[in-house]
């Protein structure tokens, strides 16, 4: 099979949107003490991104890519201020600690030192090609229950485009880089990000029993 398609399939199958925090949101059923604690400990994995992508660009191997990875690096950063937005919008403290479930799925984004460029590459893949969809659920809950728009919903209405591109600009310098034995570790790495942000969620529930 190839890559992308078993990595877009695995991408599926660890949808979020499925989570049930997500499923209350999209209906209107969380409080918004609930939404708070989400945008504290969610704050975690934004960050993380950045990190994330601040950290590809120093695994750069060649100039035009490094150029590419640190503008993509400095958008990242940059939405940070824009997740601020969102989490002021709703009662949230920027300075929440990490529920342990936050705090793996931050180191899990932001990967260990040793991470390389390719699977740093495909973990940036597989968070962003699934943010347009996850942005667009999110942004039309908070329209549609919350009376949040404008500034507040400006974060998710930014990942709703930007990120079809980035996932773009990231698969294509996967596809160079790609090689037969690199698969199923790569595959595990995809597997492990993509699980971390369900646990993060998970964890944003257990604040709330």
């Amino acid at each position: 099979m190839d890559f992308f398609t078993s990595l877009d399939e695995l991408i599926e199958r660890r949808s979020v949107l499925r989570h049930p925090f997500y499923t209350r949101w999209s209906a209107g059923e969380l409080t918004i003490e609930e939404l708070a604690d989400y945008s504290g400990q969610y704050r975690h994995a934004v960050t993380a991104l950045a990190a994330a992508s601040a950290r590809a660009a120093e695994l750069a191997d060649d100039e035009q890519t490094r150029a590419e990875l640190e503008g993509h690096a400095a958008e990242e950063l940059a939405h940070v201020e824009l997740w601020d937005s969102f989490m002021a919008a709703v009662g949230g403290g920027g300075d929440d600690r990490p529920t342990p479930e936050s705090e793996h799925c931050a180191a899990t984004w932001a990967g260990a030192r040793d991470r390389e460029l390719l699977p740093t590459l495909v973990a940036l893949y597989v968070i962003e090609s699934s943010q347009p969809a996850i942005a667009a659920t999110k942004r039309q809950g908070l329209a549609e229950h919350y009376a949040i728009t404008g500034k507040g919903a400006s974060y998710f209405e930014l990942h709703e485009q930007r990120d079809v591109e980035h996932a773009r600009a990231a698969r294509e310098l996967i596809e160079a880089r790609l090689d037969v034995s690199d698969q199923q570790p790569l595959l595990a790495e995809a597997e492990r990000v993509l699980d971390a942000n369900w646990l993060l969620l998970d964890g944003v529930e257990r604040l709330a029993a």
